[in-house]
């Protein structure tokens, strides 16, 4: 009976062990440089947070789009970043400074001033995993979003599943915001009289992290 109870408890323990998400598989960080797929331009699929006080920011945007460039300056990349607020559109660009497989960046909206760390994933085809730090004046960390971008905005249901195990693997509330299709269009280009239409400010940072 006791072998047999030995046995039970051993085929329980695989079980769950099968059932746990392999992180040291699933989160391997890129590093950052001029061949790293992270370049060109990328649409939200869905974001995530690990504080309750970042959660009004990241829900309140209805979509969002980056466009990611390599800048002649060595160990910078540039961003170039558009969210839509309801029927309001926010643009701008920064520079990322990178070392290794982490970046820095500090945006500026209307007058505020964020400062961000960043990370980048291994993840899905066509797909930018980012973690995001938002940092405090004197340094510390206010939390973190994940957030994962696609080339088109659309996801496969599996891939949106290994998205959920990253978010697991790096201590990330299983809680998480989907945004729109509707985007923001490029401020860059010449606009037409459709576009001229959305209400659009010109400005410097990223809305989703402040």
């Amino acid at each position: 009976m006791a072998a047999q109870l030995v046995v039970a408890l051993l085929a329980l323990t695989s079980l769950g062990a099968a059932s746990e998400p392999d992180c040291k598989e699933l989160v391997k960080p890129l590093v950052l440089d001029s061949h790293s797929p992270i370049y060109g331009k990328w649409v939200l699929h869905v974001g995530a947070w690990d504080q309750p006080g970042l959660k009004n920011d990241l829900v309140s945007v209805n979509s969002s789009w980056v466009e990611l460039s390599a800048s002649p300056d060595s160990g910078v990349i540039t961003i170039y970043w558009a969210d839509r607020l309801k029927n309001k559109c926010l643009q701008g660009i920064a520079n990322a400074t990178i070392s290794g497989m982490a970046s820095h960046t500090t945006y500026n909206i209307n007058g505020h001033t964020s400062y961000h760390d960043g990370k980048y994933y291994e993840t899905c085809a066509d797909c930018l995993l980012s973690e995001d730090t938002t940092l405090l004046p004197d340094g510390k960390s206010k939390g973190r979003y994940l957030f994962l971008f696609t080339r088109t905005g659309t996801l496969d249901p599996s891939e949106l599943e290994t998205f959920k195990k990253q978010a697991e693997c790096l201590s990330f509330p299983a809680e998480f915001h989907f945004v729109g299709s509707d985007l923001c269009p490029d401020d860059r280009e010449t606009a037409s009289p459709a576009a001229e239409s959305t209400e659009s400010e010109q400005t410097d940072g990223e809305v989703t992290a402040k």
